[in-house]
């Protein structure tokens, strides 16, 4: 049996990866990422995979050949996204969106994460694969926005929730066991979070390895009956 972590190189796909050995030390854990091989994966129970980026051929790619391996997929937690980058910074007010980040954000945030899930869809075992999981945020929630700004950033993850409860609708018939979820870690002390740092106070900011102990406390917890759903990371559920 075996779990992938999509976006294992980042400060919390690397967290990640070590949290879900630890956790499940009779399970294979793949970490795949576009980055070169850390050290940090050396144990025989991970896995590591170089891809060249995340679209869909290289993600079919991938599957063709874990599918020729005879393996049978427990669960996948993709990290994948963004906030930020050196030309895209999240916006204060309505005259700061630009039609580039919009694109931008929603092809990382929203689009490439479902394709992922679709690219997937061959080696998601209807028998045993129990979980797909992908960060998402709380700024997505439509009803909990009560501070505006960051209009890329919310309306993609605003997006990625749609359209994951969406294949969870779908995928309910067919993949009995699955868990489809949208995870929010909470502030994690990573690059991503790293240019607004100085307004969240210590208590509120999380190591990459706490962020991910509680976010597979969270996917542990996760029962087919509730795929579709957004989750904090203390396990409560989160409005749409």
């Amino acid at each position: 049996m075996t779990m992938v972590v999509l976006g294992a190189g980042g400060g919390l796909g690397q967290a990640l990866t070590l949290e879900l050995q630890n956790q499940f030390p009779d399970e294979e854990i793949i970490a795949l990422s576009r980055q070169p091989q850390t050290g940090l994966f050396d144990s025989g129970k991970i896995t590591y995979c170089q891809i060249d980026d995340y679209s869909e051929d290289s993600l079919s790619a991938w599957v063709s050949d874990f599918k020729s391996g005879g393996k049978q997929l427990t669960g996948v937690i993709s990290t994948t996204g963004m906030l930020h980058d050196e030309k895209t910074f999240p916006e204060k007010k309505l005259s700061d969106i630009t039609a580039d980040n919009l694109t931008k954000l929603f092809s990382v945030n929203a689009i490439k994460p479902l394709l992922a899930l679709k690219a997937f869809l061959p080696i998601l075992d209807r028998k045993n694969t129990r979980f797909w999981v992908q960060l998402s945020a709380k700024v997505g929630s439509i009803e909990d926005n009560y501070l505006g700004g960051w209009y890329a950033y919310r309306s993609s993850k605003a997006a990625l929730n749609m359209l994951l409860k969406t294949a969870s609708v779908e995928l309910k018939r067919t993949h009995k066991k699955l868990s489809i979820a949208a995870v929010h870690p909470g502030t994690t002390d990573t690059d991503l979070s790293k240019p607004f740092q100085q307004r969240i106070s210590a208590d509120k900011l999380y190591s990459p390895e706490l962020s991910a102990e509680r976010i597979v406390e969270v996917v542990k917890n996760l029962k087919p009956e509730q795929s579709g759903g957004l989750w904090h990371w203390d396990g409560s559920a989160l409005p749409y």
